[in-house]
């Protein structure tokens, strides 16, 4: 039996519609399921808890933005059991690293074929992430997007991720680096200035920005990609809009690290955006969890 997972907020309500033609191609095909309207993380924990005991699933299916797919995960890790996603929210950040499918009766052929990979997840103050966690600026530039008034207005043209961009712009003019600790499997590597520390299962964040370019979510490292001591001005005019071009970028302003665990400490509370959701911490801890969730390759690569 296939579990669908739908988020009711998810696109402005694209997320519904999008699940009303997959429910008619289930329909027709004459194939199980079950359909549960995710209207709270910890309603939503508790029914993935009670299904799984109770039922014999083929998958968990996710149609929605990267905040659903992240609250149906914790619960997945290890069980064996695969994750699908039909992302419908407005970063679709996992959609785009994974290059997954965005037509119904597409997906569903997939879903029935069944082909699943084993990927890493980001372990990270004891919670479990799939694209990329950003401290600093790039957490802050989250913030600004999710609360703004252009991004709900982007949304309607299904151009959210722009909303990033514009608030990264704003950041770029108003944000204040912080003095920090970056330590890399045990060893303090950077102890300066920070801008941001983008830590990266998958290359992209953010809507499709590119900041970890050689990041693989089945390598068992997290890449790290660092900007440090940076006069303002160079950020804004050269170094943020090469970093962002998918590219590694040599300069003395930017160092990229890969190893297992990763921890960050700064001299007050730092913003930290997992999968698209914000948290405070002045300690980020993360680990990287081999091969530790099944996803269902709906993409045509």
């Amino acid at each position: 039996m296939f579990v669908f997972m739908i988020n009711p907020t998810s696109g402005k309500g694209a997320a519904v519609a999008i699940w009303h033609e997959i429910e008619a191609i289930l329909i027709e095909k004459k194939l199980p399921y079950e359909a549960h309207i995710c209207v709270s993380s910890e309603i939503t924990r508790a029914y993935i808890n009670e299904t799984t005991a109770m039922h014999s699933i083929t998958a968990f299916v996710v149609i929605g933005g990267d905040g659903t797919v992240s609250s149906v995960l914790q619960q997945l890790v290890d069980t064996n059991i695969p994750l699908a996603v039909f992302s419908a929210g407005s970063g679709n950040d996992v959609a785009r690293n994974f290059s997954l499918v965005a037509e119904p009766k597409q997906f569903v052929e997939k879903l029935i074929h069944g082909e699943t990979r084993s990927v890493d997840l980001l372990y990270v103050n004891g919670m479990y992430a799939m694209t990329v966690v950003g401290v600093g600026m790039d957490a802050q530039i989250g913030i600004r997007a999710d609360r703004s008034i252009y991004k709900r207005w982007l949304n309607k043209f299904n151009r959210g991720g722009d909303a990033y961009t514009i608030a990264a712009i704003i950041e770029l003019l108003t944000f204040k680096p912080f003095y920090g600790k970056l330590f890399v499997d045990g060893n303090l590597v950077l102890q300066t200035d920070l801008w941001l520390i983008a830590n990266g299962n998958v290359k992209m964040y953010g809507g499709g920005l590119t900041i970890c370019p050689l990041a693989q979510p089945d390598d068992g490292l997290i890449d790290v990609t660092v900007l440090h001591d940076a006069r303002r001005l160079k950020v804004l005019s050269k170094l943020f809009p090469e970093l962002l071009k998918g590219e590694p970028l040599i300069a003395n302003e930017v160092t990229y690290f890969k190893g297992k665990e990763i921890i960050i400490e700064g001299q007050q509370t730092l913003p930290y955006v997992i999968d698209g959701e914000i948290f405070h911490s002045e300690k980020i801890h993360l680990s990287i969890r081999q091969k530790a969730l099944k996803l269902v390759v709906t993409s045509n690569i």
